[in-house]
């Protein structure tokens, strides 16, 4: 089984998961985020499926510069999601959870690393949360 996305951890260790690839194994990575030294995770969807070293350097590339990234903690996590757009440019998005009333207010703080960002209630995510938005991607 060929793999059709990367799963990349806060330490540099990398995974590739396929078709095949049960839930858990995309989802319990995001319990052990702690907004400290595991404050992130990234998920690539490969161009096509295909081993990473058997792609083109521009597919790769291409692969990895589009990404589903959750960072903070298991308790408190925001998601952003990098795509390209019509036009060829590459945006980031925060994305919001639809759990809570949405607020233009943000005054919820996430720690990723050294790092804390502000966002608003309504781009809070917990694990599980998260968990589900991942496994679609």
């Amino acid at each position: 089984m060929k793999p059709t996305h990367i799963y990349e951890f806060s330490d540099g260790t990398t995974v590739s998961m396929g078709p095949g690839t049960p839930p858990r194994f995309v989802t319990h990575p995001l319990t052990r985020l702690d907004g400290g030294t595991n404050n992130h995770i990234i998920l690539s969807r490969l161009t096509r499926e295909e081993w990473v070293d058997d792609l083109s350097e521009q597919e790769r590339d291409e692969s990895l510069s589009s990404f589903l990234q959750a960072g903070g903690s298991a308790e408190a996590m925001m998601l952003e999601l990098r795509r390209r757009e019509a036009d060829g440019s590459y945006r980031q998005y925060v994305l919001g959870s639809g759990e809570t009333k949405v607020s233009t207010d943000p005054d919820v703080n996430i720690r990723v690393g050294e790092h804390t960002y502000l966002v608003a209630p309504n781009e809070v995510f917990t694990a599980e949360a998260a968990g589900e938005v991942f496994v679609h991607y």
